[in-house]
């Protein structure tokens, strides 16, 4: 919080530093977030396990709505590992926070972030798709000429579907820091936020992709403890994110401003 850009180690030496003695209820709150998020993706499965038309809608409009409702715990988790970076009171309680901050915004900004999303998965999905009813797939699927044939079809929709994902990933690395923003700001509105996440990110997209890829080896190990391992590492990720964001602002702004943002070129309220 220096003003300056840091080393990787250092972000990471202050999240450290901000855990200790709070790693109690950092633990309880990314349990109860891994909980929801395990729920919300098992139950609706469960109850619309069919095959029918009927389940494949209700399905994914569940689960839909559930991802709404899960981004609002998300929004409070976060506000957590910001607060808990500043060294402020944090309780498990916090993860409600979205719900009592107008939660109308933070849904509106989901729903803007996740329909480019899935515009830009859809359009990078396109040439999967034309491949699969060209002629020589459906000589290939159609009339099954080998194992190998098959197998190279399928190869070919999935490394179709791959880049689509990774086209959608990388696209929206811009707005990584948007729920950092509105939980900064409150009543500020979801295309000012995001705007302002663009502008906090500028010259720093693949530092910040080199950021996430630096914990692979904890994710891994975490992964081999029976994701126990993740109620330590999860918070420590984010709070490394949230010294990142806290990075960019102190940079950006003057720490003398209220609130840290140049309200005349970004504005305040709850415009869309």
């Amino acid at each position: 919080m220096n003003g300056q850009k840091q080393k990787f180690s250092e972000l990471k030496k202050q999240a450290r530093e901000a855990m200790a003695g709070r790693c109690g209820t950092l633990v309880g709150a990314t349990a109860i977030n891994l909980f929801l998020t395990f729920s919300c993706s098992l139950i609706p499965t469960l109850i619309f396990s069919g095959t029918t038309l009927y389940d494949i809608i209700f399905l994914n409009l569940t689960l839909f709505l559930f991802s709404l409702l899960l981004s609002l715990f998300q929004a409070g988790y976060l506000k957590i590992c910001l607060s808990t970076l500043r060294g402020e009171p944090i309780s498990v309680g916090d993860m409600l926070y979205a719900f009592y901050h107008h939660p109308d915004q933070y849904v509106l900004m989901f729903l803007i972030i996740n329909g480019i999303s899935s515009v830009i998965a859809l359009i990078s999905s396109i040439p999967g798709f034309q491949y699969l009813s060209s002629p020589s797939a459906e000589l290939t699927l159609g009339t099954a000429l080998s194992i190998d044939a098959e197998l190279s079809s399928l190869m070919n929709v999935y490394v179709y579907k791959l880049i689509g994902s990774l086209v959608s990933t990388l696209v929206l690395v811009p707005f990584s820091l948007s729920t950092f923003v509105m939980n900064d700001t409150p009543g500020i509105g979801p295309i000012q936020a995001i705007r302002q996440s663009f502008v906090l990110m500028k010259k720093n997209f693949f530092r910040y992709i080199l950021l996430l890829l630096s914990f692979l080896g904890l994710e891994i190990l975490a992964s081999c403890s029976c994701a126990i391992g993740f109620l330590w590492v999860m918070p420590y990720m984010q709070i490394t994110m949230a010294a990142f964001y806290q990075e960019r602002k102190d940079i950006l702004y003057p720490a003398s401003e209220p609130v840290g943002y140049d309200t005349d070129s970004f504005g305040s309220g709850t415009d869309l």
